[in-house]
Formats: C-alpha cells, sequence, structure tokens
C-alpha cells in the first residue's frame, strides 16, 4: 500500500511541477532593538556518558578500568580509572576543550589512547600514560586538511603503532607510539565515510568498517591499498559499526536496517566469509579460546546480557545481564580469579566472574557538563516542555516560577535525544533519535515511561515510517492529528510524512513525498500541511534545490510543489503567522513567505540577521526566530523584522511561548526568556 501510494504522490508533483519563485524584493530593515527582559533560565539538564572504557594496569601493575566520559554538546569531559578490585573512581582528569569520544584502546606500550571531538574542529589523540600519570594530546590532524572533525575510531595494533579512523572524510592514519609520528594512510574507500570500527590484523593489515552505505575492507598498511570484503547482500546496511577478532575468527557488527554481526575466517592473507553469528550484537566480545567468546548479546530465548557463544558449534548460553556494560568489556585478573569488566554508559560500574557467577557492581558519579537544548514546546498546561542531547529526557519549566524539573528519559532502553515536540489540548508528543521513534505524554497523570498504552506515561509507540531515523519536525494538524517530518537511516534517501491519530495513536507514513530529499520543516495552515525539504542525509546527498510542498489533510496527498528559493538545499524552518501567510528561511541564510490563497512565494533575501534557524508564531500572530546571534520578530504586516535580545540559538526547533506573551528559547545549554 505504501509504495502504491508513493507512487500516486509521485505523479501529484510531476503534475503540479516545481513552480518557478517569484522575483526577489528588497528585505526590510531592521527596527530598533524592543524593550525587554532578558533572563537566563539556567541549564536544564548537566549530563555524562560513558560510551567505552578499557583494562590497562597502573604504575603499581594492578589493574585499572580506563576511560573517558562523553558530553558532545559541550566542552566538560573528564579522563577517568577505576580500580578494578575495589569499584572506586580513584582519578578524573580534565580533558580541556574536548567534547567526547567513542573508543579507548590499550597500546603496546601499555599507555591509554583516545580520540575526542575537540573545539577547535581538528583530529586530536590523547594518551595517558600510567607511569608519570600524565594526560595531553600527543598528535593532531594537520589543519589545512579539512576532510575530518575528530578520530572515530581507535585500534591499538602489534609492532608500537595505534590505527585511528577519521570522521567524515573516512581516511585511516596510523601513530608511531615511539616516535609518535602520525602517517595518513589515505581514505579507506573512495565513496564512504566514518572509518569507526579499527581492528589491527597480522600481516601488517587492519579491518576498517564503516559507512554510509556499509563498508568492510581490510588495508595493507605498506601500501595504503585496501579490498573490500563485504557480502554484496549486505551492501544495503548503513555501518559496518564495530569489529573484533577470535582466533581466526573476524566478527564485524552491521547497523541499521537491523543489527547482524558477520563471521569471516582469517587464513593467512585471505579472508572468507563464514556466515552470520545468531544472536549476537557485536559489541563487548572477549575471546576464551581460538572459536569462543564472551560477548554481548542473547541467546536463543535469553535476555540480553552477557553470553557465552561458540563460533565452531554455534552453542550460546546466557551467563548475566548486561547494565553495566557501554563499550567493550575487559578481562582482568584479581587474586588469581578470572572477571569480565565494564562501566555502563551512566557510570555503573561491575565486574563479574564466569567460574563462579558473581558479580559486583557500583555506581559512580562523573562529573557533568551542560546538554546542548534540541527542542522546546508548551505543553497542553501551559508549561514549556524540552529535550537535550544524547539524554532522551524530558524537562518542564514553570512559567510562574522559572523553576526546571527534569522528568526524566521517555523510552527506557533508548539513547539519543528529542528532537522534535508538538501539543495538542492534552497531550505532548515527542520525536527521538534514533530510529524516528515517538512518545506521548499525560502532563495530567503520572509519570510512568513504558510500552503498555493502558499503563506507561509517556507510551512509547515505537519506530515510526520505513527507514526513517531523525524526527526533525513535529506540528498539530487543523484536524487534530499530529504530523512527523522525518530523515532517512545513514546511508538511505526518502524521508516521509508521518500522521499520528490524536485520538488512538494510531500511524500513517508516506515517503518519497519530495523525491529523494529528506523532510526537515512542518507547519500547519487551514486544512493544510507545509514541508520544507532537505537534500542533506546521514553520509548521502540527494539531488535538486529544496522544496516546499502543501499536503491536503482530507486526501492525504500532495496538491502543490514549488521551489521557493532556487538554488538553497535546506529549508531550515516554516511557520505560519496569525494572517495566514507561510513564512520560511533557508540554511543557506534567506527567507521567503509563501501566501497559501495565491500560491504564490516571494524570496525576500537574505535575512539580515544570519540565518533564520528557528521560526514559530507568537500568541499575538507575530512571528518569532533565533539567529546564531540574535532573538527578533517579524511583523508579517510589512516584513519589519526587530531584535528582541543579542542572545541567539543553534538549534531548529527550540522557541516557546507562554500565556503571558513571554518567549523562551534554547541559546547552547541555556534556556533563555524574553518578557516585553
Amino acid at each position: 500500500m505504501l509504495r502504491r501510494l508513493t507512487a500516486l504522490l509521485a505523479a501529484v508533483l510531476m503534475a503540479t511541477g516545481a513552480t518557478a519563485a517569484a522575483a526577489p524584493v528588497a528585505p526590510a530593515a531592521i527596527g530598533p532593538a524592543a524593550i525587554g527582559t532578558v533572563e537566563d533560565l539556567g541549564v536544564p539538564i548537566t549530563n555524562f556518558l560513558i560510551l567505552d572504557s578499557v583494562v590497562g594496569a597502573d604504575r603499581d601493575g594492578r589493574p585499572m578500568l580506563y576511560g573517558s566520559t562523553y558530553a558532545a554538546s559541550s566542552p566538560g569531559v573528564t579522563f577517568f580509572a577505576i580500580d578494578v578490585e575495589t569499584g572506586e573512581l580513584v582519578k578524573e582528569l580534565p580533558m580541556p576543550d574536548s567534547w567526547g569520544g567513542y573508543h579507548t584502546s590499550i597500546g603496546s606500550d601499555g599507555r591509554v589512547y583516545l580520540a575526542t571531538q575537540h573545539g577547535d574542529g581538528l583530529a586530536h589523540l590523547w594518551r595517558y600514560d600510567p607511569e608519570t600519570e600524565q594526560l595531553g594530546i600527543v598528535a593532531t590532524t594537520d589543519e589545512t586538511d579539512i576532510g575530518h572533525t575528530f578520530f572515530f575510531g581507535v585500534g591499538a595494533g602489534r609492532g608500537g603503532k595505534t590505527y585511528l579512523g577519521t570522521y567524515p572524510s573516512g581516511k585511516l592514519f596510523s601513530y608511531d607510539q615511539e616516535s609518535a609520528e602520525l602517517r595518513d594512510l589515505g581514505v579507506v574507500q573512495a565513496d564512504r565515510l566514518y572509518a569507526k570500527a579499527i581492528v589491527p590484523l597480522d600481516g601488517r593489515r587492519v579491518f576498517v568498517g564503516g559507512g554510509t552505505p556499509a563498508s568492510a575492507n581490510i588495508v595493507d598498511t605498506r601500501t595504503g591499498v585496501a579490498t573490500s570484503i563485504l557480502p554484496e547482500q549486505y551492501a544495503d546496511y548503513s555501518f559496518a559499526y564495530n569489529a573484533a577478532v577470535v582466533g581466526n575468527n573476524l566478527l564485524v557488527q552491521l547497523v541499521v536496517p537491523d543489527q547482524r554481526v558477520l563471521r569471516f575466517g582469517l587464513r593467512g592473507t585471505r579472508t572468507e566469509f563464514l556466515g552470520e553469528v545468531p544472536g549476537l550484537t557485536g559489541t563487548g566480545i572477549v575471546p576464551i579460546s581460538a572459536n569462543e567468546a564472551y560477548a554481548v548479546g542473547t541467546c536463543p530465548g535469553s535476555a540480553f546480557g552477557i553470553v557465552r557463544h561458540s563460533f565452531s558449534s554455534g552453542s550460546c548460553s546466557y551467563l548475566t545481564d548486561a547494565s553495566w556494560v557501554s563499550g567493550q568489556i575487559s578481562r582482568a585478573t584479581i587474586d588469581g580469579s578470572e572477571w569480565l569488566v565494564g562501566v555502563g554508559q551512566k557510570g555503573l560500574f561491575g565486574r563479574f566472574n564466569p567460574a563462579t557467577g558473581e558479580v559486583v557492581t557500583a555506581q559512580l558519579t562523573f562529573a557533568g557538563s551542560g546538554s546542548n537544548v534540541t527542542a522546546l514546546r508548551t505543553g497542553p498546561d501551559g508549561a514549556i516542555y524540552g529535550g537535550t542531547y544524547e539524554t532522551n529526557a524530558l524537562f518542564r519549566i514553570d512559567p510562574g516560577s522559572g523553576a526546571t524539573t527534569v522528568l526524566g528519559g521517555v523510552a527506557a532502553g533508548r539513547s539519543g535525544e528529542i528532537l522534535s515536540l508538538a501539543s495538542t489540548d492534552s497531550e505532548l508528543y515527542m520525536g527521538s533519535y534514533t530510529h524516528n521513534v515517538v512518545t506521548v505524554y499525560d502532563p495530567s497523570r503520572p509519570w510512568a515511561p513504558g510500552v503498555d498504552p493502558l499503563v506507561s506515561n509517556p507510551v512509547d509507540l515505537g519506530p515510526v515510517g520505513e527507514e526513517q531515523y531523525r524526527p526533525w519536525d513535529m506540528v498539530q494538524g487543523s484536524s487534530g492529528d499530529v504530523y512527523l517530518a522525518s530523515g532517512a537511516a545513514y546511508g538511505q534517501l526518502g524521508g516521509a510524512l508521518s500522521r499520528i491519530d490524536g485520538d488512538t495513536h494510531a500511524v500513517s507514513s508516506w515517503r518519497g513525498l519530495a523525491g529523494d530529499h529528506n523532510l526537515f520543516a512542518l507547519a500547519a495552515g487551514s486544512g493544510e500541511v507545509y514541508v520544507g525539504s532537505t537534500t542533506h542525509g546521514d553520509g548521502v546527498t540527494a539531488t535538486g534545490p529544496a522544496q516546499l510542498l502543501v499536503f491536503d489533510e482530507a486526501s492525504s496527498t500532495v496538491t502543490y510543489s514549488v521551489v521557493p528559493v532556487p538554488g538553497s538545499e535546506w529549508i531550515a524552518s516554516l511557520t505560519v503567522a496569525g494572517n495566514g501567510v507561510v513564512y520560511g528561511s533557508t540554511l543557506e541564510g534567506d527567507w521567503f513567505r509563501f501566501d497559501p490563497s495565491t500560491r504564490v512565494v516571494t524570496v525576500l533575501g537574505s535575512f539580515p540577521l544570519g540565518s533564520a534557524l528557528a521560526l514559530a508564531t507568537g500568541p499575538d500572530g507575530l512571528v518569532y526566530g533565533t539567529s546564531g546571534g540574535a532573538l527578533f520578530r517579524i511583523d508579517p504586516a510589512d516584513d519589519s523584522v526587530t531584535t528582541l535580545a543579542e542572545v541567539g540559538g543553534g538549534y531548529y526547533r527550540t522557541i516557546a511561548f507562554d500565556d503571558s506573551g513571554r518567549v523562551y528559547w534554547g541559546s547552547g545549554t541555556h534556556v533563555m526568556r524574553w518578557t516585553p
């Protein structure tokens, strides 16, 4: 049914055509700044995550679990050391200007190697020396090379080498642990990005997995020649995200649209595909023997946790839960006994003795940092609700007191962040990355997240749309239903418009309304929903200029389409002013208005305050918005622009209003408020 409806809508688009926009007009001048009061309501959520850790030894030979926190929306990352025997956090060291990383590795020199995102946009390699207890940056890519922004993958190899994969350029680097030479080995695969899964192999070879779509290559480090080993039947997966070696088995995790682990036999310089490994997720693999390993995953009929898996016989046994594991698990010896050791995303340290079944855990607290505000909306109860980066948590601001309450994660077991919000008369709808998940919250009922529609609040409706990943915008239509514009999964093209029934929560979805574009911005008019597209995708780029679509709610069809700003690739925001005119902005910095009654677009040129990233209509019918450096207001009577505050915002859906006409907006990790 979906395929047939998509074809029908494509025919409608061809019939309406991408009508040329009207000639530009001179934009209105900026008016004098309005008188008002600006308040900083503070940082709603301070957060830390741990994505990986590894066991090494301290200067006295005691086993330590090393790693760093992850807080990629603001500086504030710390390096840590956990005493494996006691479970105590014995060391925290600041990593200045660092924004968090994905992998940690022990070098053949016994030092700890980490790669984190950094404020200057260059790729840096950090090293901690347990002997001297010194931490610092030991290598940085050339600032003239702008093809990458950080080291995504880290793998410490034999012969004193550490191998590094870059984001997004997909290059492989080697770092000599003795000479400190950083060597550029080049792009692994010309049409692939994101080199993340880095595993050194025998014979001066390195496995490099990335995307998008998925790539799996073995690189000869002497020549730089890469050989793809990915079987053709897996070419449509988005990522080869993690990898490990057990004996002569190379295990490669593929992700999106599901998770699978592929097994390859290593035979000298030859690699043979041996099939899939059922049950495993592909992370946290610790070898036991040449054909057996501890791993994170499931066995047939078991819960998710630590399992013991035999690759030769296929046997599998569940051992214990994995709540204390993030990234890899490591092996450590305490008083002659072998333990598996790890730390979870939120600081739960754990160790497990496979021989006795004993589990020891300790909840640790790490220094956090502010998390960027990613969504803001007025709820049905008049409170201001929002979400922040990498927390998937909802917060509420009381307009009367200005106080913030963090309600918590909106969906158990899901990571990511709330990217969009919409409010009806009784419910708040939330769209979360990853997998385009929608949750629905009733502020009049107790907080109890879950999936049971009868008792859960918010209730998790699950992923929405086909192969969708980022829920970029949400709006309530005049029908009362909620509409969601989304972007496709990594390596995929074609966003979707989804509708959630305001009474039953039933979901309908249409993909391909704008061809291979992703759908990014929404606004609701009388019986119509206005949709803005973008060519931007995760690892892929669509074709043609950004489109403005008119979606008829009654017929569920696109009745009109236009290219509002020729040459633009991204419509950033849309809103319907009080007079019914649609205002829109592009990421390139232009703005326009669209008259639904005449279907005429007027291009208004470059927005005078820089790119308008967020537009929203206030209770007074005027249009409010943020650029990088200002909160502003547009009067639809004459397109005049007034600066309200010289404090900008950086995200798209981060403006809300209370009943007193005050404006709330997200500015980095803070929520600001302007009172007329």
